[in-house]
């Protein structure tokens, strides 16, 4: 197949591609940011996705379009970016879609759509976003669904993945690993918070066998790894691939909370995004349980352990990223 594959210079695509290259599939590729050569199998365009002409130079004779390209990060986007990647995007790359016969469409939505779930989130759980993203990571969903319902040939896999990590990403996991590396980690609260995490490489290999498994109509799957590691359990795993004793010092969560409040109006008042904030901690203090029986009940299988993955991200860090 020829596969089209919006934000084609991000993470979870620097996994991905090589993974369809493999199959014997050729990619196409569009991003706002150019990475270094990916090999004969790939084209490349630099262009944005709301940028329509340029969205339909890369859709033509595409067979499937992988729709990774999005607005995240955790400080400093407003609502209306948000908006304009997320939804109005989304929007051009199905016009763009329907104009050329494109009839499978993978999108990586997120369990952001679920809001703070105190329960474990599963696919028939109704969807309660309460942050920008998560909002406009639901409102795509409903159009792409919209999309599959003006054909019944049309086939949709939705992918709402957890937190991923692995290497070459400096993002939550990263900084967490290097506070522990640097004896920096202070715990807050009990640690017995759940934290779903998946891991990149079984991320793009369940993508692959979803292509596989691809029908009428639309499909949806959470993703994340199993076990579901604690904060408590993730930071003891990586502390023991670091070779390093395991962080004691520990604050309650209210008072952690309140000693970084000031940090929050800093980044406010600065435009930084600091690696303290009072949000940050709330969110690695509070439950974030994923389940994803549904793909697994269809038979996939991840090629890595979530500990393997973790392994494998710390080696990273002390080869090259630290």
């Amino acid at each position: 197949m020829r596969v089209l594959v919006t934000g084609s210079s991000g993470f979870i695509a620097r996994f991905l591609i090589p993974g369809l290259a493999a199959r014997g599939h050729e990619v196409v590729g569009i991003d706002t940011r150019a990475v270094g050569d990916s090999g004969s199998h790939f084209r490349f365009v630099q262009a944005d996705i709301r940028d329509e002409d340029a969205v339909n130079r890369v859709m033509q004779r595409v067979d499937l379009a992988v729709h990774l390209a999005a607005e995240h990060k955790d400080f400093g986007v407003s609502e209306s970016r948000y908006h304009e990647v997320n939804v109005e995007g989304t929007d051009t790359v199905l016009r763009s879609a329907a104009r050329f016969g494109v009839g499978k469409f993978i999108f990586f939505s997120s369990v952001a759509v679920y809001g703070t779930s105190p329960a474990p989130t599963h696919e028939e759980l109704a969807p309660l976003p309460d942050s920008p993203y998560g909002k406009t990571k639901l409102l795509a969903e409903t159009r792409i669904e919209g999309w599959a319902r003006t054909d019944s040939g049309r086939e949709v896999v939705i992918v709402r993945p957890t937190v991923i990590f692995g290497p070459w990403n400096y993002a939550n996991m990263y900084r967490l690993i290097d506070s522990v590396a640097r004896r920096r980690y202070i715990g807050v609260g009990a640690g017995t918070n759940i934290k779903s995490i998946g891991y990149v490489e079984n991320v793009a290999d369940a993508t692959l066998f979803l292509i596989e498994r691809m029908k009428a109509g639309v499909q949806l799957f959470n993703y994340a790894d199993s076990p579901h590691l604690t904060t408590g359990e993730l930071v003891r795993c990586i502390a023991a691939d670091l070779h390093v004793s395991v962080p004691f010092l520990r604050f309650p969560r209210p008072m952690a909370l309140a000693a970084a409040f000031p940090f929050d109006v800093l980044a406010k008042a600065t435009g930084k995004d600091l690696p303290l904030t009072a949000k940050r901690i709330d969110k690695f203090t509070s439950p974030s349980h994923h389940l994803a029986d549904k793909i697994r009940a269809i038979g996939y299988q991840p090629p890595y352990a979530l500990e393997d993955g973790i392994r494998k991200t710390v080696a990273w860090y002390l080869d090259e990223a630290r």
